[in-house]
């Protein structure tokens, strides 16, 4: 028997070890869940707004390039940028003294060939009284008349050079405003040599903006939003030159052609602006703020309250409260307590069977055969709010809009049937968009930890709308764990 003291004595120290370590445990989980402090925010009513941001660059809504006509020196620049102009005031002359001189030379040259002309106008005259007496052959008399044509057309193009001189020099060389509007850019000074001719080689002089007072914006909107923008859209935007203050416009068009920069294709999307104040200029750089939805006096939390998961509770913890949570509100108390009892019943058996719980019976026959409540998610086998194998949540891509339903709200991780994660989405097969649901956390009358739970509206990027019980508004749902 002494040799087998030992072995006794070491089995009773592990054990009572064993069930220290249990206690000691048990109690820190206890001191923590005590410890646990949060901050709690109020769910309120207010306006809330979905939207798309995009980039774009600020121009004048129409503008003309004024080019040369003719070629030459400028001699004098009348206006400078930012002057304001109106149709047909000149805004610069090109130097015409080379002009002048091939003007007298043109001249020179019409008066020859007038003289030409008129004296072999005497010649014809002449031949035709010879020839009607015989005196004088007919090929001699076509002769004289063929030679007065060929005059006749000398003298007309003597004329045209003439008048092309002419034009240059009273019309030309006088630059003017083809519009009412304001200088954006000169690019010449006196003294400058300009091009004319053809619109391609031609030297651009000014170019000016019809009106100031309003602008417009092309936005390059991402292929994955611009199904959300349409004609006549209410726009806000802000520029770096002015922190802080906002702009308002609204959509003009929205162009068809593609944009593809870096594989990501894009559109554009003209928008005007007012600018009677006269703070928006050519070539600054906008954010953009499409108004896809407003909606007013609706119930609003922070987006955090919707992405508190109680890290203090167990996972089976949570799988309850969510599980009490999505219980009709119209159940009796007797009802709760049969349908808690049995979801607790099937939860101990699954544990002692060692199976998962998403490959369990469903949890249908919890509820007693107590019809689904109105707004709470159904699942395949798991059960009313419960999604079975298979079952997804909904989860939809999002490119740069603010506001989708499901916005900053993930809770990140996958969970069980019960889970925050398994639950967001409530299936439907009409078509229409499956309506979000999201559990929020509150502490009930005994200060315990419980859930509830909402459907989730348009979202930006602090709030979302949200919507639930009649007793919804005022009341207090946890933010976030409190720091210590």
């Amino acid at each position: 028997m002494k040799k087998k003291t030992p072995v006794f004595l070491i089995l009773g120290c592990v054990i009572g070890a064993g069930i220290l370590l249990w206690f000691f445990r048990g109690y820190q989980v206890g001191v923590s869940k005590k410890k646990q402090a949060y901050e709690f925010t109020t769910i309120r009513r207010g306006t809330i707004e979905s939207t798309v941001s995009a980039t774009g660059t600020l121009a004048v809504e129409s503008s003309v390039d004024v080019l040369a006509q003719m070629s030459g020196r400028i001699e004098k620049v009348f206006v400078d940028y930012n002057s304001k102009v109106k149709k047909d005031q000149l805004l610069a002359t090109i130097n015409t003294d080379l002009l002048k001189l091939q003007r007298k030379s043109a001249q020179a040259t019409v008066d020859k060939v007038q003289s030409q002309y008129n004296l072999q106008n005497l010649a014809v005259q002449n031949a035709k009284a010879l020839y009607e007496k015989g005196l004088l052959s007919e090929y001699d008399y076509k002769s004289a008349l063929s030679t007065l044509e060929v005059y006749r057309a000398e003298l007309l193009s003597a004329q045209t050079s003439l008048e092309q001189i002419e034009t240059q020099i009273n019309q030309y060389a006088y630059i003017t405003s083809p519009i009412d509007g304001i200088i954006l850019s000169k690019n010449i000074d006196e003294g400058s040599s300009v091009t004319g001719g053809s619109s391609s080689s031609s030297t651009t002089l000014f170019t000016i903006a019809a009106n100031l007072s309003r602008m417009q914006i092309l936005a390059e909107v991402d292929e994955l939003d611009i199904s959300s923008i349409r004609v006549g859209q209410e726009v806000r935007f802000t520029v770096e030159a002015y922190p802080g203050v906002s702009f308002t416009g609204k959509v003009k068009e929205i162009r068809l052609e593609p944009k593809t920069s870096n594989n990501v294709v894009y559109y554009y999307v003209n928008i005007l602006a007012d600018n009677t104040s006269g703070k928006l200029l050519p070539g600054m750089t906008a954010q953009v703020t499409f108004i896809k939805e407003k909606k007013e006096n609706v119930l609003v939390v922070p987006n955090g309250a919707l992405r508190f998961s109680p890290t203090s509770l167990s996972e089976a913890e949570r799988e309850r409260a969510l599980f009490i949570a999505r219980l009709p509100a119209t159940m009796s108390a007797e009802a709760r307590k049969e349908a808690l009892a049995r979801y607790d019943e099937m939860v101990k058996n699954r544990a002692s069977q060692n199976r998962p719980s998403s490959q369990g019976q469903g949890l249908t026959s919890l509820m007693g055969g107590v019809p689904r409540m109105p707004g709470v998610p159904g699942g395949g086998p798991g059960g009313p709010g419960m999604p079975g194998p298979g079952s997804t949540t909904g989860r939809r891509s999002q490119g740069a809009s603010q506001g989708s339903a499901t916005s900053g709200m993930s809770n990140g991780t996958e969970g069980p049937p019960g889970s925050e994660a398994n639950f967001s989405v409530e299936g439907n097969t009409n078509g229409t968009t499956p309506a979000v649901r999201k559990p929020l956390w509150y502490l009930d009358e005994s200060g315990n930890l419980a859930a509830l739970i909402v459907q989730v509206g348009i979202s930006d990027a602090q709030y979302t709308e949200v919507s639930g019980p009649s007793d919804l508004e005022g009341k207090q749902v946890i933010l976030k764990v409190k720091a210590e």
